[in-house]
């Protein structure tokens, strides 16, 4: 066992039901997770497990304090975590949303959880929501530990998001603010933030996307700063409100994996929900939840309960 494994061991007997705070090491950086146990749990049986991608941006006490409760309800364990830059974890741009940092860091937090005796291995799952879903698809894609993926309106082509969100002055604008910052925290170390909805005023005008008008909805309204103090609406400058990189689309045809693909019948990624599921290579099961806004699958019971309960009938197969 290396020493970073030797001074993070969790000793499994101590956990209990509900949630219990739990840390690894990935990168070389400490990183907090929030562990969901079923009612009832008891250490010394095995458990379906599901291991949870976050939304873009987010700490694991938004969408992930909400599925992780429902699910666990179920009779999960369900893990969500802070990647790297955020919330209770460790790294040095604080709020820096990346592709290339989230499946490294995926990749190691579904080690550290099979790592746990009460974990099946032979039922062991991902699901992600949002940018969660291309995470855990890129991830799921190249890991035959995950014996089947579930995703909820996923937001499986970020650049297209990004390109499609923000008027293009707007966007002209941040693309120079970003260069700009990159050589500057080079240079010095030093970095600047900016709000993720790129200056528009707020609540967003009737002439915003709907894309804009959900995350309002959600982040200024129901789980925003004022109730979870980890969270910002701000990100580094030397990156983007939305990763590029992260896309899926690409992939999804290579992808074999059993396959649930959840979509809103409003929501903004009910397309590209629709392409990456067309695509997808294996077995696969396609989901509308009707009237069902991107964010309402976040965290409003009337449409989450129902795209759960499909979570949980499609693991149960696998």
């Amino acid at each position: 066992m290396s020493n970073h494994q030797k001074v993070l061991t969790v000793d499994y007997h101590q956990v209990q039901e509900g949630k219990n705070r739990v840390y690894f090491m990935s990168q070389g950086y400490k990183l907090a997770g929030d562990l969901y146990l079923p009612k009832g749990f008891d250490s010394e049986k095995k458990y379906p497990t599901i291991m949870y991608t976050r939304v873009g941006t987010q700490v694991k006490e938004q969408t992930g304090a909400v599925y992780g409760d429902k699910l666990a309800a179920k009779g999960y364990v369900f893990l969500v975590f802070d990647p790297k830059n955020f919330g209770d974890s460790e790294g040095e741009i604080r709020n820096y949303e990346s592709m290339h940092n989230m499946i490294p860091n995926t990749t190691d937090a579904i080690s550290f959880l099979r790592t746990f005796k009460f974990v099946d291995r032979e039922k062991f799952y991902g699901l992600g929501a949002c940018a969660g879903a291309p995470y855990i698809c890129n991830v799921a894609i190249g890991d035959a530990r995950i014996k089947a993926v579930a995703t909820l309106v996923g937001n499986f082509d970020a650049a297209a998001s990004l390109f499609g969100a923000y008027p293009k002055e707007l966007l002209d604008k941040m693309l120079q603010t970003a260069a700009e910052a990159k050589q500057k925290y080079y240079e010095t170390g030093e970095y600047e933030t900016a709000s993720m909805f790129g200056g528009m005023p707020l609540p967003p005008p009737d002439s915003a996307s709907k894309a804009m008008k959900d995350a309002y909805g959600y982040y200024f309204l129901r789980a925003g700063q004022d109730k979870y103090a980890n969270y910002t609406p701000n990100y580094p400058t030397v990156g983007l409100p939305v990763d590029p990189a992260r896309v899926f689309v690409n992939q999804a045809k290579y992808f074999t994996t059993p396959f649930l693909v959840i979509a809103g019948s409003e929501a903004f990624t009910h397309d590209m929900d629709k392409e990456v599921y067309e695509m997808a290579a294996g077995e696969k099961q396609w989901v509308v939840i009707e009237g069902a806004s991107h964010m309402d699958l976040y965290d409003i019971d009337k449409f989450l309960d129902p795209a759960l309960d499909n979570v949980d009938e499609f693991f149960k197969k696998y």
